[in-house]
């Protein structure tokens, strides 16, 4: 069985030829994606998620309508739907394990009709239809008289050259998905962290209320004051609530607001409160820890940022299910920066 397979792919192109067929396609779906992003932005992106001008997609694609096409090459109504059927299940099972493994999806069709999972659309599956008749019927036959006029050495040389290149430049961008991914996962853990860090807050924002409270129905005489602090803890809460119903973006600044907003509170409250310093140091304790998280992400994004903001830049369709907040973040950061980059 894998003799009659390695000879059906020998039949018609050496190994190298082969590898040089994908390289080409590969370019050349490069091309078709830069050249629709430059009209629909009119701007140049290097398109992919590679930093070199290919896209493996295409040219894994290429190869396999070639390879399953074969047998039908004479008909081409089933090339398209052959190629179509091999195209779309190379795209879904590339997506889907691009997502497992990065946490993102570097095509997303799932605000298209008729699309599957996201992953593969109608539109792409009648676009693979297309490619799959001009590439069998016109381009291939095209092709194949200059691959045949290249030596086999220089083919061989070629391929061996273009692979290498290729193995580099997927270990570099690799390494930069993973990085996004890593940053992704921190600012997901910094947002749990910080929910949390409210929470803790409004525990103590009820204390604080209950204590001014209670000592203000024994001591009539500072009725007014308390009931301003109270009005001052009440107004303090309710903004921060208001920050928490809106995206995890705000929720920093909400935080640096709240713990100058305790700070004010237990100052003006020490002078008629019983005892404010456990509250105190529970409020620096939290800050501590606020200060320390912030600290961590900093650190994170400084390091990981401009290779995220890279990947996004090439990929702007992209979209993540699993860090979603974050990552709409991230788009919106890197959005500001290209803003600021073509306005300078």
């Amino acid at each position: 069985m894998l003799e009659q397979i390695k000879a059906m792919l020998l039949e018609e192109y050496s190994v190298s030829q082969w590898v040089l067929l994908f390289f080409l396609y590969s370019f050349c779906g490069w091309c078709w994606e830069v050249f629709l992003y430059l009209v629909k932005e009119r701007r140049f992106v290097n398109r992919g998620f590679l930093f070199g001008p290919i896209l493996p997609i295409y040219g894994f694609g290429a190869v396999g309508i070639l390879l399953t096409c074969v047998p039908v090459e004479g008909n081409m109504v089933l090339v398209a739907l052959v190629g179509t059927i091999a195209a779309s299940l190379l795209e879904y099972v590339t997506g889907f394990l691009m997502e497992s493994i990065f946490h993102v999806r570097y095509w997303d069709y799932s605000q298209r009709p008729l699309n599957l999972n996201g992953y593969i659309c109608a539109l792409s599956a009648a676009t693979w239809a297309v490619f799959s008749v001009i590439i069998v019927s016109v381009v291939n036959p095209f092709v194949k008289n200059y691959i045949y006029m290249i030596p086999l050495t220089m083919a061989d040389a070629a391929a061996a050259v273009l692979v290498g290149f290729a193995v580099v430049d997927t270990g570099f961008a690799v390494r930069r998905a993973l990085d996004l991914r890593a940053l992704l996962e921190s600012m997901e853990r910094y947002a749990k962290e910080l929910q949390a860090l409210h929470g803790g807050l409004d525990s103590i924002n009820e204390h604080v209320s209950g204590m001014i409270r209670d000592f203000a129905a024994h001591v009539d005489s500072k009725q007014e004051e308390f009931a301003a602090n109270a009005k001052r803890v009440t107004a303090a809460r309710d903004r921060v609530r208001e920050m928490m119903d809106q995206k995890r973006l705000s929720l920093e600044d909400g935080a640096k607001e709240r713990f100058a907003n305790f700070e004010r509170i237990l100052n003006e409250a020490a002078s008629y409160l019983p005892d404010v310093s456990a509250l105190r140091k529970e409020v620096e304790e939290a800050k501590a820890k606020y200060d320390r998280q912030s600290e961590e992400l900093r650190k994170t994004r400084e390091r990981r940022l401009l290779r995220a903001e890279h990947a996004l830049r090439n990929n702007p369709t992209a979209a993540s299910r699993r860090h979603k907040g974050p990552f709409e973040q991230l788009k919106r950061i890197q959005q500001r920066d290209e803003e600021k980059k073509y306005s300078a």
